[in-house]
């Protein structure tokens, strides 16, 4: 067998080896997930999390559920942002918080204002949100990892 011949049937072999690992991925569910909602690797890496320390909070006045948010993002600016967590917390226990924001996010049109991000809560068995707190030794406008 000629030298050429040996090197094809090894570029075939590592062909077939990276296909066959290919498959095996494909094939593997991610378990629990509805997996029409998939999110690719790609596409997530286009999210942006970033830590915002809230400056100034608001009711929006005919709102029962809002606040609105100005948000300081350090380098990265300021941002009005609003959020349904008037049940949830106090003005005062949101004020000069620092937590994690969707910063990427498209603007959407909320209650005669226009909101430039998304605040990051977690529900809790009682069914209340709560928000993630970050020390203050992540500046704002830190992108997390």
């Amino acid at each position: 067998m000629s030298d050429e011949t040996k090197i094809e049937n090894k570029i075939e072999e590592k062909n077939n080896e990276q296909k066959k690992q290919s498959d095996v991925v494909q094939n593997v569910a991610v378990q629990n997930v509805d997996q029409n909602n998939i999110v690719t690797f790609n596409d997530w890496m286009k999210v942006e999390l970033r830590v915002g320390k809230i400056e100034v909070v608001e009711d929006v006045v005919g709102k029962d559920k809002l606040y609105k948010f100005s948000v300081n993002f350090g380098e990265m600016g300021k941002r009005t942002i609003l959020a349904g967590l008037k049940q949830y917390y106090t003005k005062e226990e949101l004020l000069n918080k620092k937590t994690v924001f969707v910063f990427n996010l498209s603007p959407r049109p909320l209650a005669g204002s226009v909101s430039q991000g998304m605040i990051l809560a977690a529900k809790t068995i009682e069914g209340k949100y709560k928000i993630v707190s970050i020390d203050d030794s992540v500046v704002e406008g830190t992108r997390l990892e």
